[in-house]
This record gives C-alpha cells, sequence and structure tokens, in this order.
C-alpha cells in the first residue's frame, strides 16, 4: 500500500504503475487538487482522509498531517523511518478521532454532518458522481509499499486501519435496530379454492358470484417492515464487504431479521431513505424513546454508510481486470477532514461544557440575524401624505419592514441557565505555529461574532502543533477611551487541540 500526508505533491513518478496516477488524473477525485509545475501534471492532496484502491490492485491511503504546509515532500532512505513513524501516528489518532465521532452525544445526525467526500452532495450525485468511488474490501493488504517503493517497515501493532472503530460502531447500531425491528399485523388478501381466514362477504359477492367455490378471505398477518428491513439489510450488506478481511472482533453474520430479505438496488436508496423518514409516525410509537433512538441511528448511520461507499458487486480481482471499462466504479473512501475535526471536536466540546459548567449548555451551529434590508413603505396612507405634504389627523403606525439578508452562524455557543451567550466558539483545521499565524481573517470574524453576540469569550480552535501547545489569549483594543472592548473584560483567545490525545488545552 501507498501511504502519503496531506499538503504532499505526487507526481507520475511516485508511482510504480502509470497507470494509476492517470487514473488519479481522469477521475479529478475531491481529495486532489491538478497542478502543472514545470511542464509536468501533478496531484497536490489535499484536506481529506481516505483510502483508494487504485486500477493496479496496490491502494493510495492519505493521512492527515498537522505540521506546516509544504509541497514538495519527497521519502528519502533516510527520512523513512520518520515518515512511518508520522504514518503509524497518523492512523492511531484517526481511529481515535472516528471512535469518538461514532459515539458523540451532539444528538445530530451523523448524515448531517457532511462527512461526504463531495461537499456539493445532493441526491442526484448518489447516482452520478458517487458511483465512481465505490467502497470495497477496505483492508490494509499484507504488503504496504511506501511512495517510490520505499523499503518495507516492520508493521507496529498500531498501524491498525484508522476506520476500525467506525465499522465496530456501525454493526453495533446495525444490530441493535435489527434485533428491535418495528413489526405490526398487515391483512393479507386471499381470493381462491382453498383459502384460510375470515370471509369478507361484501367482496364475496362482487367478486365470486360467478364462481361460488373461490373464498375471498381476509387474515392478519404479524410482519416487520419490509422496507426498513431492506434499507437495514443493504447497510449490512455494505458493511460486510467493507469488514472483510479486517481485524474486526465482532460478528459478521447476518442477524436473523435480515436473513432473507433482499437488499435494494442503488438507485432506490435515496427515495427509500426519504420514504422512511416520512413513514416514521407509522412506527416508532410501538417503542420506547432508547428503542426508537436506536432505530433512527440505525437508519441514519445507514444512509451514512450507503452515501459514502456505493458497493460493486464483482468480486475485487474481476474489477482490477476490468477497471478499463468505461463507467465501472472503483472503490474508495473519502471523509472530508475539515468537517470530521470539527465534528470530533463539537463532541468534546460537548463533554467540556457537561464537566465544568454544569448550568450552561452547547448549542451547535445557531443561526443570527445580523445584516438587514430596509423595505420601503407598504402603508398607502402613509405615500399619500408624503407626496401631497398634507398633514394628517390619522394617527399612521411606521409600516417599514426589513428583509434579513445575512446571518451569522458560528460552529458553536455555550449558553449559560439564564439564556445569556457566555462563549462564541469557531473551530479551524488550520495549521499555525503561534498567535501571530492566526489570519487576520479568522481574527475579524470571531470579532464580528462576539461584538454582535455581546458576548465576553471568543475562542478559535486549531489543532496543536509542535509550538503552538497553550491557549493564547488576545485583547480586541488596548484605547482605554473606546467601549468596544466592553470595560477590558472581554477577550479573544486561540485554543489548541491535541488530537493525539483528543484533549482541548483550555
Amino acid at each position: 500500500m501507498m501511504s502519503c500526508l496531506e499538503h504532499q505533491r505526487l507526481t507520475q513518478a511516485d508511482f510504480a504503475h502509470a497507470t494509476d496516477f492517470e487514473y488519479l488524473i481522469k477521475h479529478e477525485l475531491p481529495c486532489f487538487s491538478i497542478e502543472v509545475r514545470r511542464g509536468q501534471l501533478s496531484l497536490l492532496v489535499g484536506h481529506y482522509l481516505s483510502k483508494i484502491i487504485l486500477p493496479s490492485g496496490l491502494s493510495l491511503e492519505i493521512l492527515p498531517k498537522i505540521t506546516s504546509a509544504q509541497s514538495d515532500i519527497r521519502v528519502t532512505s533516510n527520512q523513512t523511518d520518520s515518515f512511518h513513524k508520522d504514518i503509524v501516528r497518523a492512523r492511531e489518532w484517526v481511529a481515535a478521532m472516528l471512535q469518538d465521532i461514532a459515539h458523540d452525544k451532539l444528538g445530530k445526525a451523523i448524515s448531517a454532518m457532511n462527512l461526504a467526500a463531495i461537499e456539493s452532495f445532493s441526491d442526484s450525485a448518489i447516482n452520478n458522481d458517487w458511483n465512481q468511488f465505490s467502497a470495497l474490501a477496505l483492508s490494509f493488504p499484507a504488503s504496504q509499499p511506501q511512495l517510490n517503493q520505499q523499503n518495507q517497515q516492520p508493521k507496529s501493532s498500531l498501524d491498525a486501519p484508522w476506520y476500525q472503530g467506525l465499522l465496530v460502531r456501525i454493526s453495533e447500531v446495525l444490530q441493535q435496530a435489527a434485533s428491535i425491528l418495528p413489526n405490526r399485523y398487515q391483512t393479507q388478501v386471499n381470493n381462491r379454492p382453498k383459502a384460510q381466514g375470515k370471509i369478507n362477504l361484501s367482496a364475496q359477492l362482487k367478486n365470486n358470484w360467478h364462481r361460488p367455490h373461490y373464498l375471498y378471505t381476509e387474515h392478519s398477518v404479524f410482519a416487520s417492515d419490509e422496507l426498513l428491513a431492506q434499507f437495514l439489510s443493504t447497510a449490512w450488506q455494505c458493511w460486510q464487504q467493507l469488514s472483510q478481511n479486517s481485524p474486526i472482533s465482532t460478528n459478521r453474520q447476518t442477524p436473523e431479521s435480515l436473513r432473507g430479505i433482499q437488499t435494494l438496488p442503488p438507485s432506490q436508496w435515496t427515495v427509500t431513505y426519504h420514504k422512511i423518514q416520512n413513514d416514521k409516525s407509522a412506527w416508532m410509537s410501538q417503542f420506547t424513546t432508547t428503542q426508537a433512538q436506536t432505530i433512527a441511528d440505525a437508519i441514519e448511520w445507514s444512509w451514512w454508510l450507503l452515501t459514502h461507499s456505493n458497493i460493486n458487486s464483482a468480486p475485487h480481482d474481476q474489477v482490477r481486470e476490468n477497471w478499463q471499462v468505461e463507467g465501472l466504479p472503483m472503490p474508495a473512501l473519502m471523509i472530508n477532514m475539515n468537517h470530521a475535526f470539527e465534528r470530533w471536536v463539537l463532541g468534546k466540546l460537548y463533554n467540556w461544557v457537561s464537566d465544568n459548567l454544569v448550568s450552561s449548555r452547547l448549542v451547535i451551529q445557531p443561526k443570527f440575524d445580523w445584516l438587514h434590508q430596509k423595505l420601503p413603505s407598504s402603508n398607502p396612507l402613509a405615500t399619500s401624505s408624503k407626496q401631497t405634504g398634507e398633514k394628517s389627523s390619522v394617527s399612521i403606525k411606521d409600516t417599514t419592514q426589513h428583509r434579513v439578508i445575512q446571518k451569522l452562524t458560528p460552529d458553536a455557543c455555550i449558553v449559560t441557565a439564564k439564556g445569556k451567550i457566555s462563549h462564541v466558539i469557531d473551530i479551524k483545521y488550520k495549521t499555525i505555529e503561534g498567535i501571530a499565524q492566526v489570519s487576520g481573517a479568522d481574527w475579524q470574524q470571531l470579532y464580528v461574532y462576539q461584538q454582535h453576540l455581546q458576548c465576553e469569550n471568543a475562542w478559535l480552535i486549531y489543532p496543536m502543533t509542535k509550538k503552538f501547545t497553550e491557549r493564547l489569549d488576545v485583547l480586541a483594543d488596548f484605547n482605554e477611551n473606546r467601549q468596544s472592548n466592553q470595560g477590558g473584560t472581554a477577550q479573544m483567545s486561540a485554543i489548541p487541540f491535541n488530537p493525539y490525545r483528543g484533549l482541548l488545552l483550555i
């Protein structure tokens, strides 16, 4: 397997098979930007966590690198040990991140967090763009060649698939939901000579007056919700293919309630998902609050899994041999690190507020009206009076209206028990080495949030780096004659998040 880190620049020389590089150029995957340098095409790795199975059968793994961005990175013989340690360490904290995301308590559907590789993800994208990137056999091969086919390094015990925890969580949710699939009595109608059940006399006279030996009967059958069962069964099949040959200590056998259930074709995934969401009231009333939440979680995780990995039913070897066929999807899994990191930090913030600010609560992505456009008056009396210049004895109320044209949406706010906003928070997946490297645009955005919401604390949260390991506080204004600083009590802070420990360094 070829492993690389974000910010890295890849050229055709980095690939043992030229067809692999040509494939990545052709499909313009969202985890790369294509550049021309010195007359040669190159791929600049973006902020994505990815596993791409290439036409040659090798896998390309992209991992995050939280250091200063460097475009030209080459792994020389002297750097092999360091590079391998970076890879192993990145896999370790990425696995922890996905595990935490899978178990956070944000109460927001995982599918709503837009972890998809395609930012403009829509229903049409599922049947078009995403068909090129199906996920298949996302397990680590025994051999792990690095870029330029460097010497192999012994595999560390920590060198495990970064998606392992995520797959375990999905397995748990699907199995729990399968064990409590909603059931209800359904009426089955039969019209044949030998029938069982209660005779429907009205239907019998209407349909069988000319053939009295036929009986029009009805009987109730206790059955599972077929559509939901098909949706979960499809997700389970997807999970099985993703987890094959992976060191996951969980039961891979299909849950009993899903055995024999027909899976859905990709063209039906979107329609089925929306129909299930619309029909929730038909079966949610059968459950306790906990059971209903389990089913809802399984639906969201199934949707997330299916929209991230459109499985091709062909065996891996067959896919590899026929990869040149136009339209044949190639296996890949890509997660936007900007969204994933934000979700991870929000989960940690939720826990921090619960532990340290008991009477406060974390509100995620609230929207606040900011800029308004003044609309002309619609009162005809007021218009007539202005035009004639006459004074009217009738009291005319000001009917001036405003329209909101811009809202503020910080990543999170901390609200006290009295409803006052005490903290406004913005999360950035950027590399900084100190307070001076925080961009003016980031400070200005935070300052606008703070001034509009009139809160004392405003935080910018970045990944921790070697030189950015503790909280850095700044004041917006030192001028005592100005009141914009609210008496000197308001401050803005840059706060590091330690990805290796999953810890906010507040």
